[in-house]
Order: C-alpha cells, then sequence, then structure tokens
C-alpha cells in the first residue's frame, strides 16, 4: 500500500480540477484514504505485502492531535530498536521494556518506572509521558492530583491507559509501542499544549507473562506468506494458550479480588494517581468488528452513578468520529457490561474513575479469514491506536466535567454514608491469622481504612473479641467499594450477567462478619488503624514436652505441615477432641489439630529443636508444648483416634479437554499457599505411568472420556490407597462409572413454548448459573471439615450440574447446599429448587483408598480463601475418616 503523504489526489482528477481550495480537497482525501486503507484490510489471503506497513498507515489517518505530523529525529522509532516495523511481527515484553526504557533516555517527555515483577520476573512498567515540567515534578503531580480538595482545573488531566491484559489480545500492547513513540516524539501545537496539560500514564503490557507465551507461539508458527485460513496452526494455540498468566488465571478478573503480583502492583498504583479514566485494550471473535463502551445499558451496576455512564456515552463520541475516520465498523451498547467490579474497565468505576473497554477483532496471528474480509495484525494495531487517541481528545475536552464529577464521587459517597443504615462491618475470622490478614492486606490496597476493635462486643447473638476481631467504618471515601465487599444482594433490574453476579468478599473469605447500624455502632469501638502484630516468639523446645500440637484453623499450619513431612517428622491428626497438661496450663486439642509426639521421630531431640526452631519461625506457626501423653478430658496421645497423616506426592491432570482456569487455580494452591510439589500430568501420561507411588490425582473441570482400560486402572489404583479428587464437571465423568458414589440427577424438562424469539438470549441466560454464592451446610465433625467453626459455609456455585450420592453409600455427604440455598447473586427460582439438600461435598472409601467429589470450585480465582480449607484437608486428611455401606 502506498503511503499517505506519496499519495496525491489530482494525479486522479481532470487537469481543471487542479485549482480547486484545499478546504474542498481534504474531505475527498480522507474518503479516498479511507478506501485504499480498507482495501489492505480485506487484501487478498495469499498476499504477503499485507503486512508491510510504514509509520503513515498508523499515523496518517487524521485520528492523532495534529494534521502535519513531525518527529523529534533524536528519539528511535519502533523500527529502529525492534529490527522490524510494529504488526510484521509480535513485541516480546522484553522489547516493549527495552523500548520504554530508550524512550525515556532520548526524550524529556518520558519517566519509567517498575511497580512490580510477575511470577516469571518479568518487569510490570508504569510509564509517564508529559512535557518536560510537569515530568520533573511528577511526585507533586500525583500527590495533588490525589487530593480532590487541594486539585484545580489548572492541574493536569492524569489518564491511565492499559494494554492487553490478555496475553493473546496482542493488538494492544503493539499499539502501545507506537502510542509511546508518538507521545514521546510528536511535534506540533495540539500535541504540545496537551502534554502541557496531561499526563499520561501508559501500562504498556499488564500480562507480561502471557503475552511472551503467545508471541512465542505466532511468531515461531508464522509462515513466509501470512497464511489466513483459520485452521492454520499460527492461529490454534496449544493449551493452555497466552490469555492468562503463569499460573493460567484471568487476571481481568483480579482487580478487585488482588491476589496475584501484577495486580497488588497495579492497583497499588492506581490508587495512588487516581487516573480521571482508564482505558482496557482487549481482543474479541475474529468475525466481530470493534467494540467500545458504554456497553448494555440495563446491566449497568447501580452502585455506579448515573453521571459516569453520562461521561462515558459522550467520550464514546470521539471514539466513534475516530473511528469512522478510518472507516472501521463498531458497535458500543451490546454484549459488554458494567457490572463485576473486578474487570479492569469496571474497578475504576467504583474508584471514581471512567473505565472504558476497548474489542478489537482479533487475527489470533498476523492475518486470518473473517466474516468482515480479512483481518491483518496491523489493521487491529491500528484501530487500537486511534481509539488510543480518541481518548487523550475526549479527556482534553471533558477535562472539567471529569474532575467535577471525581470530586464529587468521593464527596457524595460520605453524604451517602451518612444517611445509610449500616455505619460499620465487624469481622473476625474463626483464629485463623492468615485468612484474616490476607483480607487485611486486601483492605489496604484499596485505600480501606479499618481498626482493630477495641472493646468485645455483641452483634445480634454473636460475640466479636477484641483480641481477634477488626472494624470497617463505613463513612470513608470508599464507601461504595466497602458495601461491595460487604453486601450481599439478591434481587437485580437485569438477569443476564457476562460475569459473576455475586463476589461478597467477606463471604468467600468466610469471614464471621455482622453489619452494624446505628443502634449497634459507635466510635468508642475503633482501635488502632493497623493490623495485629503477629508473634515473633523463638521457639524452645521444653526438656519436658513430649508432644506439639499445632491449631488446624490457622491457614499457614497446612503449609507448615507439608515442611514437616518433607523433613521427615512424623505427624498425626486428632480426630477426636482433647485436654492435656501443657507449660503453662490446660491446652486443648480440637479435631484437626496436627500432633507431633517427640519420641516417635527419627531426629536426635536437640537435632529436632534446632529443625523445628527453624520451620516455625519461618512459618510463624506456634506451638503448644504437652508435657505429658495422658489426657485430662478426651483421647490420649497415643489413641488410635490419632489418625498418621502421610506424606502426599499429587498429581494433577492438565492439557486438552481440562480447563486452564481451574487446573491453574489448583496448581496455583499448591504452590503458593500450601508449598507442596505438584505433578501435572495429561491423559496420555496417566493411561502410561505407573501410579503406585502417588498419593492423590486431582481432576477438575472438564471434559473427559477415559478408555475403559484407563478407568479401570484408575479404580484399581484407589482400592490400592489412592485418593481420587474430582471438581464440578469432572463429576460427569465419575457418575458414569460403576464404583462412583454419586449419579447425575436430570431436571425435570420445562421448556417453555410462549416465547418470542426475539426472547431466546435472555431465557437461555436465566437458565445459567454464572457465578452466585449459595449456603452450604457442612458436617463439622468429619475431617474434610476440620478448621471450620461455624456449620454454614458460602460456597461459589458456577453452572447447573446436581448430583446426588448413591443410596447404598452411608456418611457420604460431607456437605450439601441449604434448604434456602441462594446467598448472594442471580439463580433462578427452578434451580434453587434443583439445589436445595443436595450433596455437594462427598466422600467416600473404596478398599484401600477413596473418592472425594466436590460440586463447587473450592480455589475459585485463588479469592475463595474459605473454601479452599476444606480442599486443603483433602490432601492431608484423605485417610482420617471411614464409610459405610
Amino acid at each position: 500500500m502506498r503511503s499517505l503523504p506519496d499519495f496525491d489526489i489530482t494525479t486522479l482528477l481532470p487537469h481543471e480540477y487542479n485549482h480547486f481550495t484545499l478546504e474542498i480537497m481534504k474531505p475527498i482525501k480522507a474518503i479516498l484514504f479511507v478506501l485504499l486503507t480498507s482495501i489492505n484490510v480485506i487484501a487478498s489471503a495469499n498476499d504477503p505485502v499485507a503486512l508491510d506497513v510504514d509509520l503513515d498507515y498508523y499515523f496518517g489517518t487524521g485520528a492523532t492531535f495534529d494534521d502535519d505530523i513531525k518527529f523529534d529525529a533524536n528519539v528511535p522509532t519502533p523500527k529502529s530498536v525492534l529490527g522490524y516495523q510494529v504488526g510484521e511481527w509480535h513485541v516480546r515484553p522484553e522489547q516493549i521494556a527495552e523500548y520504554m526504557y530508550t524512550l525515556a533516555k532520548t526524550s524529556n517527555r518520558v519517566w519509567v518506572e517498575e511497580i512490580g515483577r510477575t511470577y516469571e520476573k518479568r518487569p510490570l512498567l508504569l510509564v509517564s509521558f508529559s512535557d518536560q515540567n510537569n515530568i520533573k515534578r511528577l511526585a507533586e503531580i500525583k500527590q495533588r492530583n490525589a487530593d480532590f480538595n487541594q486539585r484545580t482545573i489548572n492541574d493536569p488531566a492524569v489518564v491511565w491507559m492499559g494494554y492487553s491484559v490478555h496475553g493473546n489480545e496482542a493488538s494492544g500492547a503493539n499499539a502501545a509501542v507506537l502510542f509511546a513513540y508518538y507521545l514521546a516524539a510528536a511535534q506540533g501545537p495540539k500535541v504540545e499544549e496537551f502534554l502541557a496539560n496531561s499526563v499520561v500514564l501508559l501500562d504498556p503490557m499488564i500480562n507480561p507473562d502471557g503475552i511472551a507465551r503467545f508471541a512465542q507461539w505466532v511468531n515461531s508458527n508464522k509462515s513466509a506468506s501470512a497464511i489466513a485460513d483459520p485452521n492454520d496452526l499460527e492461529h490454534n494455540e496449544q493449551w493452555p494458550n497466552g490469555r492468562t498468566n503463569h499460573y493460567w488465571f484471568d487476571l481481568n478478573r483480579d482487580w478487585l479480588l488482588v491476589q496475584h503480583p501484577e495486580s497488588k502492583a497495579r492497583i497499588k498504583a492506581f490508587q495512588a494517581w487516581k487516573p480521571l479514566v482508564l482505558t482496557d485494550f482487549h481482543e474479541m471473535g475474529t468475525n466481530s468488528t470493534y467494540f467500545f463502551q458504554p456497553g448494555v445499558p440495563s446491566r449497568q451496576n447501580p452502585k455506579t452513578p448515573e453521571k459516569n455512564f453520562d461521561l462515558t456515552a459522550r467520550i464514546a463520541e470521539f471514539h466513534g468520529d475516530a473511528l469512522d475516520g478510518i472507516g472501521s465498523s463498531y458497535y458500543s451498547k451490546e454484549g459488554f457490561d458494567d457490572f463485576y467490579y473486578g474487570k479492569g474497565s469496571t474497578y475504576p468505576d467504583i474508584n471514581g474513575s471512567i473505565g472504558i473497554l476497548f474489542e478489537q477483532a482479533s487475527a489470533r496471528g498476523h492475518r486470518q479469514d473473517s466474516d468482515n474480509g480479512v483481518v491483518t495484525f496491523p489493521f487491529a494495531v491500528r484501530n487500537q491506536l486511534t481509539a488510543s487517541f480518541s481518548t487523550l481528545k475526549a479527556v482534553n475536552a471533558e477535562k472539567s466535567a471529569l474532575m467535577d464529577y471525581q470530586k464529587s464521587f468521593y464527596s457524595s459517597a460520605i453524604e451517602q454514608a451518612d444517611d445509610a443504615e449500616i455505619k460499620g462491618y465487624v469481622f473476625d475470622a474463626d483464629g485463623d491469622i492468615t485468612r484474616l490478614n490476607s483480607f487485611l492486606d486486601l483492605l489496604q490496597l484499596h485505600n480501606v481504612r479499618y481498626y482493630q476493635l477495641s472493646k468485645d462486643i455483641t452483634v445480634k447473638g454473636r460475640n466479636y473479641k477484641a483480641s481477634e476481631a477488626y472494624i470497617v467504618p463505613t463513612k470513608q471515601a470508599q464507601f461504595r467499594l466497602i458495601r461491595t465487599l460487604f453486601e450481599t444482594e439478591t434481587s437485580f433490574k437485569d438477569e443476564t450477567f457476562y460475569d459473576v453476579s455475586s463476589w461478597t468478599l467477606a463471604l468467600a473469605y468466610n469471614l464471621d462478619f455482622a453489619a452494624l447500624d446505628g443502634g449497634d455502632y459507635s466510635a468508642r469501638f475503633l482501635g488502632k488503624s493497623e493490623p495485629r502484630a503477629l508473634s515473633e516468639q523463638i521457639f524452645v523446645l521444653d526438656k519436658k514436652a513430649v508432644a506439639l500440637v499445632f491449631d488446624w484453623r490457622d491457614f499457614k499450619t497446612a503449609q507448615l505441615t507439608g515442611k514437616l513431612l518433607n523433613k521427615g517428622i512424623r505427624l498425626k491428626v486428632a480426630t477426636k477432641p482433647a485436654t492435656f497438661v501443657g507449660l503453662s496450663g490446660k491446652v486443648k486439642v480440637e479435631q484437626g489439630s496436627i500432633v507431633l509426639t517427640i519420641g516417635s521421630q527419627a531426629y536426635e531431640r536437640e537435632q529436632l529443636a534446632q529443625l523445628l526452631g527453624d520451620i516455625l519461625n519461618d512459618t510463624k506457626v506456634s506451638a503448644e508444648q504437652i508435657v505429658s501423653g495422658l489426657a485430662e478430658s478426651g483421647i490420649d496421645l497415643g489413641s488410635p483416634s490419632m489418625e498418621s497423616i502421610e506424606k502426599p506426592r499429587p498429581l494433577l491432570l492438565v492439557g486438552d479437554d481440562v480447563r486452564p482456569y481451574d487446573a491453574g487455580e489448583v496448581w496455583h494452591f499448591f504452590d503458593q499457599r500450601l508449598e507442596v510439589p505438584l505433578v501435572r500430568i495429561t491423559k496420555e501420561q496417566l493411561a502410561s505411568i505407573s501410579l503406585h507411588k502417588y498419593t492423590h490425582l486431582y481432576m477438575v473441570a472438564g471434559s473427559y472420556n477415559f478408555s475403559h482400560s484407563l478407568n479401570e486402572k484408575l479404580f484399581q489404583w484407589i482400592k490400592e490407597g489412592g485418593q481420587l479428587v474430582v471438581n464440578r464437571t469432572a463429576g460427569r465423568w465419575l457418575a458414569e462409572q460403576d464404583w462412583s458414589p454419586i449419579e447425575k440427577v436430570t431436571p425435570d424438562s420445562n421448556n417453555e413454548t410462549t416465547l418470542t424469539y426475539a426472547q431466546r438470549d435472555d431465557y437461555r441466560a436465566k437458565q445459567l448459573i454464572g457465578g452466585a454464592i449459595l449456603k452450604a451446610d457442612i458436617d463439622t465433625s468429619h475431617p474434610l471439615a476440620f478448621g471450620l467453626e461455624r456449620k454454614t459455609l458460602p460456597v461459589f456455585r458456577r453452572g447447573t450440574d446436581v448430583f446426588r450420592v448413591k443410596s447404598e453409600e452411608v456418611f457420604a455427604t460431607v456437605g450439601r447446599y441449604n434448604e434456602t440455598p441462594l446467598y448472594s447473586g442471580y439463580v433462578s427460582k427452578d434451580n434453587q429448587a434443583l439445589l436445595a439438600n443436595t450433596s455437594n461435598i462427598v466422600a467416600v472409601r473404596k478398599g484401600r483408598g477413596g473418592i472425594i467429589y466436590y460440586a463447587d470450585n473450592m480455589n475459585f480465582r485463588a479469592f475463595w480463601w474459605g473454601t479452599a480449607k476444606m480442599f486443603s484437608n483433602s490432601l492431608y486428611f484423605a485417610n482420617a475418616y471411614r464409610s459405610e455401606k
């Protein structure tokens, strides 16, 4: 394709038209430019030249600030650093980082900050662009921007531009490179005026690990003549693909949950800067066009002020104009919503900013056939770049309105808190210090103030101790966000959801919490605004001690257990309660307590004391020392009710037909939370390897179809001592086996015959359970429930599969859905009735081994700390229960 500056429209016109005025020529020139560039997009699939573009293709569209673009010759172009033009190949994270640092060295408009590192130790960069005077005083601008009473219209407008949270939606990150070059090097009165009045925060690669995985795939599978056939290898990634981070998590669901280093670094920076607008650039199906918000009007979160939607719609006009200018098709009010606050385009909405989602039809490589013609990678990049410029223009034009809105968002939050019935929330974690501190860390990241409870209180019959509980007053700037962390909802204006319908974090963490109204709340309850310090006691093994006891309620004890077993230390779990004499009084040993008997170890006492000291000091777990094996009440130290714990050697089935998200959640749980080695194998390996040295096999949600011989192999392994742990839709496969403890429940047919065709999408959506919180009644006497203090456990439910325990299995049900199961979120009345009183946690013995079935995802998105406790019990206590027929 010819570049715009080389194209002279007058050569296509009769001689007498050469005297047209410039004003007449401009619109004609623009129209022909659009036609010619559109031809490039739908070029022949066999034409390799379609990827050969230059900077005029990206910047010569009229979408930038100045019509006549000039660039600072001292600032290197992307091609001069990368060795190729953006769009010819997929840029890698290290190349993005190199280019950003190169810009900072050569342009006084650029400042690069490393705000964190990924799991794979790639840098997370936040790159600031402004004029040189503003760059010199970035710290002052940041401080003033976050203080809405101090900030004025004369302060720079701050806008955050984020790209490619999904690694295989790479047009965003590649557009970010061109965008950075323009901001660093473009010269002209309009761009210079904009930079003098603005600070652009560029987040060029939200998910570097995923981008690296995808770039490696498409670049290594690119042909010399780009192949547009969707069946080509380039367009079909191997499992688990590049969408996710290192542990196969979707980082675009983690903005509110902040369980991963990428999100923690990003949220900390976001809260420090409080930008007016944050953009989130994605890709969607190849047969789509281009999307930008506002999205579906009826599916906006009611906690977001209406003014937010109005401003988003006004900004959308700038996007429409810009995309019209280059001839790109788009839509803006269908398909996507702003309901779940855990996404990059919605988290800003509950924090006083305007979040905007962009979705570009994906080439998933370099060029691909679509219903709209051939989608080329340069075309996708150019659309993202065009929308980036239209965002800046919108912020520039709407600066006053955006600043006023942000200030009023927080001032009105205080007013709403004054008027609200609920004045605060009090909570504890039933003795689990690790789980409680994780929740406090989350509050701190979101700028939510919390306090130690200053005195013991009783709320609606529940006791909260000053030594354990915390309190969050609602009268603070983050009032709206506090509501979304603690409130439950079961009634919705629109019952169709793009993502989950509920995410109450207090329930996900299984906190014992209560809302305080005006009669319950008092400012006198507010103690220190900081977490309680963990005990820093140095462990010393007393010469009188015969055993150590560890409280299983604390999440860290599971990690400690693994570390001790790895050192060859023998451990037992108490399956019945007891009371012993300790060093300074009575020691209560509850069900689930981990017991280490000194005399049964292979270590000398002095050597054991040194080893225990190192591990206990590392894990910060406290130990009670028992001085006599004879219990004052309950079972003695040598009782057969003290069950031995076997060192686990678990397997996780991964690969094709396995849901990567669920598999990644289990991998992350074992690797990061428990620090237990987890061997991941494919179905082919499962069929070929010996299973005898492995203790557990975990099968998460997926579509399983094993051969008869493999099914028999698994059952034989179970009878010989193996533990099969099955999750969610893997239950379909389990229910088909003769030796299964569960069977699938088939709901009665309920075909609606009066609905119109136009109602089909809403009808189908309402039959789904896309993500809701249900109540499960737990048998807390069962070993799989050890560590739980309360019989009602919030669980995350997704999907409509329902199973029941076969009639011959006795004592197999560990948990079942409550008679009125809905806690929070949307589940249709029919589905609630179907789920009520059915088993959601099942455990049976088969020979020397056993089968455990969890109907729900116990590790959903890593923030379901409450149910994860029961999941860890499957690893250590699977041999501690009995079942009968």
